[in-house]
């Protein structure tokens, strides 16, 4: 046995599968007509009418279904097919042609049951088993029964006929539609032993030269690029505000006498206006004659009159300075006088 075999199949949308299937059909329709009236006949109706009609249809069935996959399973309904072929041959009034017909439906189931199992390598035997017994009906049989005007054919005869011819050409449809798969060998066929591989020698490496070796240019790894890596993003410190030193408790604690003490200072030590100072700036380049007391005298009852003005901006001075706080005693020189409405303390003592 081979360790592979072909499976074929038939795809269902080509031209042979739809003409089997239509021929089929057909062939199962003109059975019916044909034999119509045997029911009462248990024996031809079972043979001659329902057997060949259920053939017909399961084959269709297998075309249209299992066309691709399992087309293995069209086996059964054409040895079913056999099988009505041979009890009709038995009606035949030659002997020698009921075993011919015999000999021939043998021969279909075979070959069509290697066929289609993949034993037989072809499906080229399939064709010309079907187109001869077709054309043999047509030429040898129909065509004389035909002109034969003394024994005219009826038409229940007529019918069968065209089964016949139906079933025959569709089964050369068949024949002609399938197509061959290559399978993978299984377990059950004879495994293939394959002949030892040669042994292979093995040379030797060729060392090479050292010269060629010296001569050859060595690679230096180039040196990684530094990768740049970004430095996380950090929030920026809240500034902080510098602490304000706190005043000296002499300053806080002073008050408003702090104020007239200070402004008692500027009266005392009274600064010159400035177109004295202008004035005096030239004479001091040169040293000057000493000045009587009558002259003198004059510029301090001309600087008198700016006090004043000096001790009314001192009380503008901001409430903290940096100046030392000195207390100031003042003393009221003039004694309390009553008032008109006023009553002694020695008549309240009274």
């Amino acid at each position: 046995m081979n360790s592979s075999r072909v499976k074929y199949y038939i795809p269902r949308g080509s031209f042979f599968a739809e003409s089997a299937m239509i021929l089929l059909i057909l062939a199962a329709v003109f059975r019916v007509i044909g034999c119509w009236g045997y029911w009462n006949d248990y024996v031809n109706f079972l043979m001659l009418l329902a057997l060949p009609v259920c053939c017909c249809l399961l084959l269709a069935l297998c075309i249209l279904l299992f066309g691709k996959k399992g087309f293995f399973l069209s086996v059964i309904p054409v040895l079913l097919g056999v099988v009505f072929f041979v009890f009709k041959s038995l009606s035949f009034n030659s002997w020698l042609h009921t075993v011919l017909c015999i000999l021939l439906y043998i021969l279909v189931a075979v070959i069509y049951t290697a066929t289609v199992f993949g034993w037989i390598g072809t499906k080229w035997l399939l064709p010309p088993l079907f187109v001869l017994p077709f054309v043999y009906h047509i030429v040898i049989e129909d065509l004389p029964a035909l002109n034969n005007t003394a024994v005219p054919v009826t038409f229940a005869a007529g019918m069968q006929e065209m089964s016949v011819l139906c079933i025959m050409a569709a089964l050369f449809c068949v024949g002609m539609g399938l197509k061959k798969r290559p399978v993978e060998p299984t377990s059950v066929d004879a495994e293939v032993v394959e002949p030892p591989a040669e042994p292979v020698i093995e040379e030797p490496p060729v060392e090479p030269e050292p010269a060629a070796v010296a001569a050859a240019p060595v690679e230096i790894p180039a040196e990684p690029e530094p990768v740049s890596v970004p430095e996380p993003e950090t929030e920026p410190e809240p500034v902080q505000a510098p602490e304000q030193e706190p005043a000296p408790e002499e300053t806080r604690s002073k008050g408003f006498g702090f104020f007239k003490s200070h402004a008692k200072k500027k009266q005392e030590t009274p600064e010159a206006p400035p177109e004295a100072a202008e004035a005096v700036a030239p004479e001091a380049a040169e040293p000057a004659p000493p000045a009587t007391p009558a002259e003198a005298a004059a510029p301090a009852e001309a600087a008198a009159p700016a006090a004043p003005a000096e001790a009314i901006a001192a009380d503008e001075t901001p409430f903290f300075s940096d100046q030392p706080y000195e207390p100031v005693l003042t003393l009221d020189p003039e004694p309390w006088e009553p008032e008109q409405g006023d009553v002694p303390e020695s008549e309240h003592e009274q």
